[in-house]
């Protein structure tokens, strides 16, 4: 296991029902007051501005997280939540216009989605001077501080939106006593779902999707590097619950996995090794990935 990845664990529960309430409340929840929309399209264009923010700047941030987690032994789980918060801020927050063509304003909010989601996330507190001084005094702990109510209040202090990987051990949690799969290839799968809802996470184009088409996705491609027997247990047994939620129509699920492909094919580019330790490490640990 990679180093600052905990193996993902599916939730035990006796009574299923709950989990699969748990799970309907999660799914009602990405379709409502926690989806995300496509708030740098524009940047995208040609008609962008000159410092405006681009789908390569945020993965920058995810990845400057990601190493600022794991130095901390932190979970990894916590960048998830972290960028939540961000992504549904930019979405719908009159001050994310500001915020999108100043790439300094960008790291500040990302910053205080951090700072959050540590706050939430973590049983350890990481203070506003340490990431102050983190900015080599690009920041004070003022400025994080200010940034952290503004994304509270733009948000309307909605900050347990589901991640992608909770929605997937859900999901595996309801079958979990269906299928007859030994315990190392169980404890692989969920790793490797582990491993691909972070993928998702960097990847704008995921990152934007609903967290269970990310999960239902990342588990079907998790799949794939098991054997053609519990491949086929694993998919009987999924099949039998998916109808019973809200969730995306197969064709975005397939479009969803073979992003997912490319993105895992990018950064095996990138390391030459199925981890993601590499493309998360940006240089020194100072915030300033731009």
């Amino acid at each position: 296991m990679t180093k600052g990845r905990e193996r993902a664990e599916t939730v035990v529960a006796d009574d299923k029902i709950m989990v699969a309430e748990a799970l309907s409340v999660m799914i009602e929840q990405e379709r409502s007051f926690y989806r995300c929309h496509d708030y740098l399209r524009v940047n995208e264009s040609s008609d962008r501005k000159h410092n405006a923010v681009t789908y390569d700047d945020r993965t920058q941030v995810v990845d400057w997280c990601f190493s600022f987690v794991d130095t901390l032994s932190l979970q990894r789980e916590t960048v998830a939540i972290a960028m939540g918060l961000l992504d549904r801020f930019l979405s719908i927050s009159s001050a994310a216009s500001e915020a999108l063509d100043d790439h300094r304003e960008f790291q500040l909010l990302a910053i205080g989605a951090l700072y959050i989601a540590i706050k939430t996330n973590e049983r350890v507190a990481v203070h506003g001077n340490f990431f102050a001084s983190l900015s080599r005094g690009g920041y004070s702990v003022e400025d994080i501080e200010d940034a952290e109510v503004l994304i509270l209040t733009g948000l309307s202090w909605r900050l347990n939106g589901p991640t992608s990987l909770q929605v997937a051990t859900h999901f595996l949690s309801l079958i979990h006593e269906q299928v007859s799969i030994v315990e190392d290839t169980w404890c692989f799968l969920l790793d490797e779902v582990q491993y691909q809802t972070e993928l998702a996470v960097r990847d704008y184009a995921l990152a934007i999707q609903r967290r269970s088409t990310i999960a239902l996705a990342a588990i079907f491609n998790a799949m794939e590097r098991l054997t053609r027997d519990d491949r086929l247990e694993l998919f009987t047994a999924i099949s039998s619950i998916i109808d019973k939620f809200s969730i995306a129509s197969p064709i975005d699920i397939c479009a969803t996995r073979s992003r997912l492909h490319v993105t895992n094919a990018m950064a095996l580019a990138i390391n030459g090794n199925p981890t993601l330790d590499d493309a998360s490490r940006s240089s020194g640990q100072a915030f300033d990935v731009f």
